[in-house]
């Protein structure tokens, strides 16, 4: 039986998103499954980080996962190692965030507002939706519980995504079996723009 691989997606993405990077050829002998954030149920009664994690472990079941996500998926993947760990068989955290700055929430907020729904927001999910996922994580602390994560695991970074380099530094720090990358020429969304190389960081990962 061939290892699964579970990728989880950003804010303003769905799971199609994945598209480049499930079909690298590094990638094949895995099975890769890229659950949706945003399903109906979390969305109509308010989504929430918990909510969301422990709708993906129901999802999951008792098999163990590599966990790859990137930003919110990354938060989520994080929150899953913490509350379900016998779930989690690694984790790749690309720009991730334990206890988001609280300017940098304010200028997220204010982009979001911003922009047009059609292009912040994937076909399922509202503007309005959106912007009170983005609420729910104005609290976020993950912090305490960084250092029980005891799986291997990458935290990894787009050199150009200046406004995570930090964060995703301190949390490879908190975690004790974790390493860090800086990925040069990347941005953000490293895992869309730039998916073969994307997959060659998750199969060097898995391979560690």
């Amino acid at each position: 039986m061939c290892a699964t691989i579970a990728s989880l997606h950003g804010l303003g993405e769905s799971p199609t998103v994945w598209g480049g990077v499930t079909s690298a050829p590094e990638l094949a002998s895995y099975e890769y499954v890229t659950p949706a954030l945003f399903t109906p149920e979390l969305i109509t009664d308010g989504w929430s980080l918990d909510t969301a994690t422990d709708l993906l472990a129901t999802q999951i079941g008792e098999q163990r996962v590599h966990l790859v996500g990137l930003s919110l998926g990354a938060v989520v993947a994080l929150n899953l190692a913490i509350r379900y760990p016998h779930l989690v068989a690694s984790l790749l955290l690309s720009a991730p965030q334990a206890k988001p700055p609280v300017l940098l929430m304010r200028v997220q907020n204010l982009l979001m507002r911003l922009l047009p729904e059609k292009v912040m927001c994937p076909p399922e999910v509202t503007k309005k939706q959106l912007l009170a996922v983005m609420e729910s994580l104005s609290s976020l602390d993950l912090t305490h519980g960084l250092p029980t994560v005891n799986v291997p695991t990458t935290v990894a970074c787009g050199a150009k995504d200046r406004a995570n380099l930090n964060a995703a530094q301190h949390i490879a720090a908190a975690i004790p079996t974790a390493r860090f990358e800086i990925v040069p020429s990347a941005k953000h969304q490293w895992h869309a723009q730039m998916p073969q190389q994307f997959a060659r960081h998750v199969a060097r990962h898995l391979t560690a």
